[in-house]
């Protein structure tokens, strides 16, 4: 296990962390984030010795970190920085053994089992062809996977790395990310990150930094919420559940990230409030939209378990739902009622109709208060399961003065 306990590190006079305490299971891969200047870096330089803590302590399997000679720490530790600069032409294959250096005595040469373990660290990281390049002749990112090679061949038990992704495509991002998870049971991981996506998708817990301090730990799903990203981000973003591996997607809202972040620290006030009438995923880009522009959102009736129900419930929107295949009784029907006609318009979109949701534009038709928009992007079409009734329903909304339109912005334009 490595821990820290009320760590604090800093430069010159200031403390740029403090009371740091976190503590790394065998094994288990953390992911550090935070915001820019929130002290990740440092961090990562107080737990590998590079910058001495003022106060608190880092220990490794109940060692204090100060407690290992050089080469014993190398063994222990290894590091990935930022940012390496190799100013000397070695070659790839140089820069790699480098990390066999601390299994060596005083006069000892590389012995078969350097070089079997400098190859795997060269193949694994897809740089093998590159082994007789030097150095000072490669790629930045390419450097970066000779770094991150150096330090697989190490093998360490503790690998901490900072932002040791972020100059790679996303396909090395991936490859890189997936060899040091699949490191396993023997070999703990703690990575600062910068993309909170691929720190859901591969962290087993995540610690969220801001203003030196550590502000949230915990699983994937704990920290990236909205309020933590609203918080300690300034912004608003959708979370949703990754339909494959089931960790959290962050989604930014755009336009949000000014607002979110006023010296007030409260959402603007909405402009309007507008009722969606929608479902099966017909509504979910309009709620991005409309959210981000400030305005209060309400939709219904849907089906609990809807594409656009988990839509408008991950984005905090008032939804009026049913269980699944449920009829809308007239309880549900006043809901709507009140819904629309507390709106200042309602927006409808083209989307499967059957006998189940009908009532929805049925209402349209019955109101006289609330102007409606029919939204029907290119491509998209009303699809009717209701044996030709709801051609009678959209000529009576049409005919009571709504409005049909293709496009986002002009249906924005027209509130």
């Amino acid at each position: 296990m490595i821990r820290t306990d009320r760590l604090a590190a800093g430069y010159g006079a200031e403390d740029i962390i403090r009371d740091i305490c976190l503590d790394a299971a065998e094994g288990e891969f953390i992911g550090i984030i935070g915001p820019n200047g929130s002290g990740k870096t440092t961090l990562i330089k107080a737990m590998s010795r590079v910058l001495a803590a003022r106060t608190g302590a880092v220990t490794i399997e109940g060692r204090l970190l100060e407690d290992y000679d050089p080469k014993e720490l190398a063994r222990t530790l290894g590091v990935v920085p930022q940012e390496t600069s190799v100013r000397f032409s070695y070659t790839v294959k140089d820069i790699v053994m480098m990390g066999r250096f601390p299994h060596h005595t005083r006069f000892s040469r590389e012995s078969p089992e350097d070089y079997r373990v400098v190859e795997e660290a060269m193949a694994v990281t897809g740089i093998a062809h590159l082994a007789g390049r030097p150095v000072t002749d490669i790629s930045g990112g390419e450097r970066q996977r000779v770094i991150i090679a150096r330090a697989l061949a190490q093998q360490p038990r503790f690998l901490l790395l900072d932002e040791a992704t972020a100059h790679l495509d996303i396909n090395h991002q991936v490859e890189i990310l997936s060899i040091i998870r699949a490191l396993g049971a023997g070999v703990t991981k703690i990575g600062v990150f910068h993309d909170l996506n691929l720190a859901s998708a591969y962290c087993d817990r995540i610690i969220l930094m801001a203003g030196g301090e550590v502000r949230a730990i915990g699983t994937p799903e704990a920290v990236l919420t909205r309020e933590n990203l609203r918080e300690h981000y300034g912004i608003d973003a959708l979370i949703q559940t990754h339909p494959v591996t089931g960790r959290p997607m962050v989604l930014p809202l755009e336009g949000t990230a000014r607002r979110s972040s006023s010296s007030t620290g409260s959402p603007a006030t909405p402009s309007k409030r507008v009722h969606l009438v929608c479902g099966g995923g017909s509504g979910a880009g309009l709620m991005y939209r409309l959210s981000a522009s400030g305005y209060e959102v309400t939709t219904g009736i849907l089906c609990d378990g809807d594409s656009d129900t988990c839509t408008a419930s991950a984005l905090g929107m008032n939804v009026l739902c049913i269980p699944p295949f449920s009829p809308i009784g007239p309880a549900e029907t006043a809901a709507l009622r009140e819904m629309v006609a507390a709106a200042d318009v309602t927006v409808l979109t083209a989307m499967p109709v059957g006998p189940g949701n009908l009532a929805n534009l049925e209402v349209l038709c019955e109101q006289e208060t609330t102007p409606v928009m029919i939204y029907i992007p290119e491509g998209g079409e009303f699809t009717d399961y209701t044996d030709g009734r709801l051609d009678a329903v959209l000529r009576c909304i049409e005919e009571k003065g709504a409005v049909r339109v293709a496009r986002p912005k002009d249906l924005l334009s027209s509130f």
